[in-house]
Order: structure tokens, then C-alpha cells, then sequence
């Protein structure tokens, strides 16, 4: 066999190994991008998990678990229940004399009933609780809230939004459309629960609770996927962000959650991914409402109703950085100064505020305490228990405008 032959054949041998390694290695690639990121993700093959995001935007992250939105659902912090249990240890009575207990069994907190002892566990909690936070527990695949609710502002507990000052409830189911605005998914079932009725069966395990990244942005498992293979590509890749839709599209994204909880959904709120039409998620409306917009849940239709929306191009993201926890009411009043710094009567009012702190020590009155005051919900009101004393429930209205 002459020697060019024999190097032909090592040549194709080489070549041949060189081939199959890289092979191997593309392989143990795909593998190792499909157990880190994503396929475990109860919404489907296409998510990757936020913890998958960690990785190259950890700065935004860690802020963002401060966040409201990534708050909004969770499993029971035992320490804070247990603080609040301290600051409001007393019982809460209705007005058949009964009461509820918040009590500590086995290191679990629950909500006992005076009497019967119906006893239930706090399983999970709504809310981020800035304003307020309420509870629910697990029965047969069903979730029903518990009759007390935390509100941080009175420092109390008092009947959840909705239920009689006459006496505890344990029957109210919370369905999957609380999940829609207060977690990022739960799987559930439908059942045959009479002749012409259905149920849902809920899953627990499947919760992602909060808002995550994905709820906003997107499924992420291509982008990360892509990311991994190519880090020196800055530009983003099969992901959406949010700069790049149009003004529509960052209403109808956030609109999701806040623009009313009131109407019937004719396909999941969950299926829903950025620049999608939020219209197409509901059955058609045939009556007009006349009555104005509340200020739980339904912050877009009052912004819609305000002079400053209607003359700009702004959206809710003009004035809230969706990453960060709550800023401070300054940030909010340079959002303002953004499009009024030639106003008159603002330079005024600014000018008149300074004078009175050097003056007299006084807190200034903002922008925002004069055109978005707190105004109390028509949908949520509280009872203080056995004096049956309806107490007003205050959240900032998003309507701009004079208010006199």
C-alpha cells in the first residue's frame, strides 16, 4: 500500500473522529441546555424558568424579587404570619358572637373558629401585602379563602373583601381567575360536578407563583438556549422586549392584571404572551357601564379617562419601573416635571412647598396628592367584626385630574 494511500486513510480517520466529537459534543450540549433550562416548566416545553434568567441579568433579578408584581403570590412566610399573629392577637368576633382565632399548631399557622373549632391552615397568600394580604387553603384539589384578611394599614385583621359581618365563612372557592392577575400559572381540570355544572380542580403543585419573567416577556427557553451557544451576541434573541411593542401592545400587556376583573374570559388569561390583542382573551361586551372605572383592578380604563394619557404617547411604564421596588414619591414627581416643567402653576406649587418646609418643618403636598389622591374601592370594603363598622379601603386612583 503506497504512503499517500495510508495518509488518505488517516487523513479520513481523523476527520471522521473530529467529526463524531463534535457530534457528541453538540449532543451533551442540547442535553445540558434542556435539564437547566426549562422542559420542567409546568406552562410547557417552549419556558425556561426565571432562575434560568439569573444567569445574565442577575442585577435585574435580584431588584425585581423586591418588586410588587413578583410578591403578589406565595407560600406563607411562617416568621412574618407570626409577627403579624403578635400585632394582632386578639380575637376577631362577628356579630353572632362567634370569633376567629389566629393560632400556632405544630409550627403551621391557623384560622380556628370559636364554638365548632373548624380550624384551617394558612396554604397560600395573596398579595404583597404593602396594603393588604389574604389567604386561602387546600381541599380536594380546590382553594378556599380563609375569612381573615391582613390590612397592613390598620395594623389588624379584618373579614376578607366580600364576606358577611354576621359570621365566618370557609366556603368561598378561589378559582383560576384570581391566579391570572395573582401568579404566573396553575394547571387545572374540569369536572362534572352536576347535571349541568362544572368544577375546577386545581393542582398546587404546578403554581409559579408571583409574576414572573416570562409572564411579561415571554417563553424563554429558545432565548436562552440561543444565548448560551452565542454569549458574545448582545442583541437579545426569541425574546420579547418590551420597548419594542407598540403603545397597544404595552397597554394590553399590562392591561392583563389591571384593567378590571370584572369581565368573562373566553380563553385563559395565561395563554396570553406580549403582543398579543387582549380583546381576543374576552367574550364581547353588549352593555356599556356608566359608572366610573374602580381603583382596585381597573387602573388602565382610569388613566384612559386622563387628559395626560390622551395628549401623549405614555404608558403605564412612563411612570413605573417594572423592575424595581416601589420608588420614592420624588421619582414619581420628576415623571410629572418630565412633561409640565414650563407649567406655571407646577413651578408654583413647588416653589410654595420648599417655603414651607424652611418655614414651618410641613410635609409637602406632590403632584400626586393633588391629581391621583387615594380614593376608596366600591368593589373591597372591611368590617372592623362584631361593631359591624364598615371601614373604606384607599388605593391611588390612576385618573389624572383636578380634584377639588
Amino acid at each position: 500500500m503506497g504512503r499517500d494511500k495510508i495518509t488518505g486513510m488517516r487523513n479520513r480517520k481523523t476527520a471522521y473522529l473530529f467529526s463524531s466529537i463534535i457530534f457528541i459534543v453538540v449532543i451533551f450540549s442540547r442535553c445540558f441546555h434542556g435539564s437547566t433550562a426549562g422542559n420542567n416548566d409546568p406552562r410547557g416545553p417552549l419556558y425556561a424558568g426565571s432562575q434560568s434568567c439569573t444567569n445574565c441579568h442577575q442585577p435585574v433579578f435580584n431588584s425585581y424579587i423586591h418588586n410588587n408584581h413578583f410578591k403578589t403570590s406565595a407560600k406563607p412566610d411562617p416568621r412574618s404570619l407570626k409577627l403579624l399573629t403578635v400585632a394582632a392577637k386578639n380575637p376577631f368576633y362577628f356579630l353572632d358572637s362567634t370569633h376567629i382565632t389566629v393560632e400556632e399548631k405544630n409550627n403551621t399557622l391557623f384560622q380556628t373558629l370559636s364554638l365548632t373549632a373548624h380550624s384551617e391552615k394558612f396554604d397560600i397568600a395573596f398579595g404583597a401585602a404593602k396594603k393588604a394580604q389574604t389567604y386561602g387553603y387546600w381541599k380536594d384539589a380546590k382553594l378556599y379563602q380563609l375569612p381573615l384578611t391582613w390590612f397592613t394599614d390598620g395594623n389588624a385583621w379584618a373579614n376578607s373583601p366580600g364576606f358577611p359581618a354576621s359570621h365566618a365563612r370557609f366556603d368561598r372557592v378561589i378559582t383560576t381567575r384570581c391566579f391570572e392577575c395573582h401568579a404566573s400559572y396553575v394547571k387545572r381540570d374540569i369536572e362534572e360536578s352536576g347535571p349541568l355544572a362544572v368544577s375546577e380542580k386545581l393542582d398546587p403543585n404546578s403554581i409559579i407563583y408571583g409574576i414572573d419573567c416570562e409572564r411579561c416577556h415571554g417563553p424563554a427557553l429558545e432565548h436562552v438556549r440561543f444565548q448560551q451557544d452565542n454569549p458574545t451576541v448582545k442583541t437579545a434573541k426569541f425574546i420579547t422586549r418590551i420597548a419594542s411593542l407598540t403603545r397597544q401592545q404595552q397597554l394590553d400587556l399590562c392591561g392583563i392584571c389591571h384593567s378590571g376583573n370584572d369581565r368573562e374570559t373566553s380563553r385563559s388569561l395565561f395563554e396570553f404572551t406580549p403582543g398579543d390583542t387582549l380583546t381576543h382573551f374576552y367574550f364581547p361586551s353588549f352593555g356599556e357601564t356608566t359608572h366610573e372605572p374602580d381603583v382596585h383592578g381597573q387602573q388602565l380604563q382610569l388613566l384612559r379617562l386622563s387628559k395626560c394619557f390622551a395628549g401623549s404617547q405614555m404608558t403605564c411604564s412612563t411612570c413605573h419601573e417594572t423592575h424595581n421596588a416601589r420608588q420614592p414619591t420624588a421619582t414619581y414627581v420628576a415623571r410629572c416635571f418630565s412633561c409640565h416643567e414650563n407649567s406655571s402653576h407646577a413651578v408654583a406649587v413647588m416653589q410654595e412647598n420648599e417655603q414651607r418646609k424652611r418655614d414651618f418643618n410641613l410635609s409637602s403636598t406632590t403632584c400626586i396628592d393633588c391629581h391621583m389622591p387615594l380614593l376608596p374601592s366600591k368593589m373591597i370594603t372591611l368590617n372592623n367584626g362584631s361593631g359591624s363598622k364598615n371601614l373604606s379601603y384607599f388605593l391611588r386612583t390612576h385618573k389624572i385630574a383636578v380634584y377639588k
